[in-house]
């Protein structure tokens, strides 16, 4: 198989072009020098915070003009960078940290641009999600990546369903104070499939854990204090499953009844990821234990 055929790039930034380019997530190193020149060239960016990326560009030396596009003003914003690019303004998108868009803001100004007509230029660049994944000791042939779970213990309980026999790597981020609480919540669903963690990718406290889901939730449940950025990857579900009822199948219907999933949602939920009879799903369902009162978190 031919290798990659890697050429220089035509000159950039062009008016009249959306540029989406990625920050360093922690280490200023790992700025591309390709998304340094268009940073330093474009007339506008469009910036998730603008305090912080007004402290990327001062560091390159580059004054562009600066936007906040985040959750909360993205619709408005994504007409107004529409009119920049009508105007032969040459535009860059960015989030705090990372590629654009990957759990950060983003998508809908990506959407009005295309639908207006314009090109959309991805700079590749750094991930936390890949970069975890690619250092985890996992399989990472076939992976999925689901950002940030939902808070809602149900919601959460009903994903987890969903992906649970899924045959490839999961990735997720978390937040330091739901850390525990969701590795608690991963170990009920998964049982003791293989899983690792990622803190700080990038940064001076860089580090992995690695082992059963169950013993880095128990882990993680000990410290006092959980501070960081956290990406979470659990290994592909077992090939083949032992005959009856899969015991992680028991142990997905006892997390999804404690957290108040009804035996009928928690039969077609189970049933369908497992592929598994309704009947004998739904029976163990009306056996497993109710609703419990909410353990304590993990810290931090």
């Amino acid at each position: 198989m031919a290798g990659p055929d890697r050429t220089e790039a035509p000159p950039e930034p062009s008016p009249g072009v959306l540029y989406l380019v990625p920050t360093p997530i922690g280490n200023l190193g790992d700025l591309s020098p390709r998304a340094r020149a268009v940073l330093a060239a474009v007339d506008l960016v469009a910036a998730e915070d603008t305090r912080v990326t007004r402290k990327l560009l001062s560091w390159m030396g580059a004054s562009p003009e600066l936007w906040s596009c985040h959750d909360h003003n993205e619709g408005d914003r994504a007409a107004q960078l529409v009119g920049a690019l009508k105007a032969g303004r040459r535009v860059a998108l960015v989030s705090d940290a990372g590629t654009p868009l990957i759990s950060d803001p983003g998508h809908r100004v990506v959407q009005e641009v295309v639908a207006a007509g314009f090109l959309v230029v991805p700079l590749p660049g750094p991930v936390a999600a890949v970069a975890a994944l690619s250092g985890s000791g996992l399989p990472v042939d076939r992976f999925a990546f689901l950002g940030f779970l939902p808070r809602q213990d149900k919601a959460r309980a009903e994903l987890l369903a969903w992906v649970g026999a899924w045959p490839l790597t999961l990735a997720f981020y978390a937040s330091p104070h739901r850390l525990g609480d969701e590795l608690s919540a991963l170990a009920a669903a998964f049982g003791d499939r293989p899983a690792a963690l990622a803190r700080d990718l990038s940064k001076r406290g860089e580090r992995f854990w690695r082992g059963p889901l169950p013993a880095l939730a128990a882990e993680v449940g000990e410290w006092d204090e959980i501070g960081g950025e956290w990406v979470v990857m659990v290994g592909p579900a077992p090939d083949e499953a032992p005959a009856g009822l899969p015991a992680a199948a028991l142990r997905l219907v006892t997390a999804l009844r404690a957290e108040g999933v009804g035996p009928r949602r928690v039969r077609d939920l189970v049933a369908e990821a497992f592929d598994l009879p309704r009947r004998e799903v739904y029976a163990a369902a009306l056996e497993a234990p109710g609703p419990v009162s909410a353990s304590p978190g993990a810290g931090g």
